[in-house]
């Protein structure tokens, strides 16, 4: 055991010191003296890691989506994997590290430390609430990551292939010299909804600390992965679960307010939508502030929203006569909102049921959450009885509805291109060129860091 707290000091003492807080609660550890694992709430304290947790989940792909734009006179400006990225490159990271592969094994490995080191403590009569409570977290944060990652650094999820397709180096122990193979897609998969199941089972319902998962938080994580799987039936269920326990929608009629700088209330005054709460890597591109406009947001999204559509107002800002820059995320702040929210919980339920055939049922969801974005009584109930217009109707809104959360349009653009039917080439014009990036190319799964390729030999994707 004194050999583990080593390793806990030397993989955690430099992060403790000057850790960033995001809220007025946290009290966090200054340095690693003060770091003493002897007990379940010293667990704790290391999940309350907010800058390791909560505030740098992976956007990246979110400047390869086709939401934005970035004018041809800022791309040299960019960051090597910020350009890289945008312009579709086959070397994204050119040799160096990538932020979203080091934060998310960072985070694993630091829930790995927790579920070794309570399960060194014990369950008993005595503690047992506090440590389903940690355990949960845990696994909780360990799901949230791999499938973060797996997002990123692995082919979409396809039943046909899963088995064979490359997934990730999976780490379940705390030892950070232990070198892995890459698992397969349905193997990565398989830990990804193992670890989310036990959450949901040892999380309480609802949690008062944001930054903190609850069951409603799992039960919305395990619909965004089935989802992601093309499980309907599971993705269905799970989103119901999460909205048995929190159906709140904010009426853009009230809440909202242009006085205010990011357009929604911040994490002191919270948002009833959100259960869980998470911000994101900051790319020049993406995050919303007026003062860099690098990255502005596409037409083909912007030109979306109707004329009584709240979201057009309250999401984006006119920064000149040519170009809109997004505005409006749930962080209340100037970064990109990347939790967890009772929005995407009613878009996933809607899309579920169309895929099930249950019409009505989708219908009445989508129709609930857009008289809650529309001016007080412009919104007409969508009435189409056709399934496909239905399902695209869906998927346009959950573009609108989710423009700059995490990374989910580069999700969805990658689990929709799988369908031929669905599946959109997107484009971008530089210096006059037009590029473009087909559906199932290649470059929708990021390269693994050479750094990581160097050390561990693991097979690198192809691009």
């Amino acid at each position: 055991m004194k050999s583990f707290v080593y390793c806990i000091f030397v993989t955690l003492g430099c992060l403790f010191l000057g850790c960033k807080k995001a809220t007025d609660w946290l009290n966090e550890p200054r340095s690693k003296q003060d770091v003493v694992f002897s007990a379940i709430e010293d667990y704790q304290k290391l999940l309350n890691n907010t800058s390791v947790f909560n505030l740098t989940l992976p956007t990246i792909g979110q400047v390869a989506s086709d939401n934005i734009i970035v004018r041809d006179q800022f791309i040299q400006n960019l960051q090597i994997a910020e350009r890289n990225s945008y312009l579709w490159n086959k070397d994204i990271f050119e040799g160096r590290s990538s932020v979203e592969y080091t934060v998310g094994y960072q985070a694993i490995n630091y829930a790995n430390i927790v579920l070794y080191g309570i399960e060194e403590i014990g369950r008993n009569s005595f503690n047992s609430a506090t440590f389903d409570y940690v355990k949960g977290q845990a696994h909780f944060f360990r799901s949230l990551f791999y499938f973060e990652l797996a997002n990123l650094f692995c082919k979409p999820y396809y039943h046909e292939t899963a088995d064979v397709d490359l997934g990730l180096c999976l780490r379940t122990s705390p030892d950070i010299n232990e070198i892995t193979n890459r698992s397969s897609i349905l193997e990565t998969y398989n830990l990804i909804v193992r670890d989310a199941l036990i959450s949901a089972e040892l999380l309480p319902e609802t949690n008062i600390i944001k930054t903190r998962p609850s069951k409603c938080a799992a039960y919305l994580l395990l619909a965004r992965i089935y989802l992601n799987m093309s499980d309907y039936e599971n993705s269905r269920k799970y989103a119901e679960l999460c909205l048995n326990l929190n159906n709140s929608l904010l009426d853009f009629n009230l809440k909202p307010s242009l006085n205010l700088p990011y357009r929604f209330p911040d994490y002191n005054e919270q948002n009833a939508e959100v259960v869980l709460y998470a911000q994101g890597n900051l790319y020049q591109t993406i995050f919303p502030s007026d003062f860099i406009s690098y990255g502005v947001v596409d037409t083909s999204l912007y030109n979306e929203y109707e004329i009584n559509d709240l979201r057009q107002i309250y999401f984006y800002n006119q920064i000149d006569v040519q170009a809109v820059k997004f505005k409006g995320g749930y962080t209340g702040n100037a970064s990109n909102f990347c939790g967890l929210a009772i929005n995407e919980a009613y878009l996933i339920r809607a899309e579920s049921n169309i895929r099930l055939g249950n019409l009505n049922t989708a219908r009445n969801d989508l129709n609930k959450l857009l008289r809650n974005r529309y001016k007080a009584g412009t919104y007409e109930d969508y009435a189409s009885n056709n399934a496909d217009s239905l399902l695209r109707k869906v998927l346009i809104e959950r573009r609108k509805e989710l423009p700059f959360t995490g990374n989910i349009r580069w999700q969805d653009l990658r689990r929709i291109n799988l369908d031929p039917s669905l599946a959109t080439p997107i484009y971008r014009k530089v210096n006059g060129i037009l590029i473009e990036l087909q559906p199932n190319d290649k470059r929708y799964v990021y390269p693994i860091p050479q750094n990581e390729i160097n050390l561990t030999g693991i097979t690198q994707n192809e691009r």
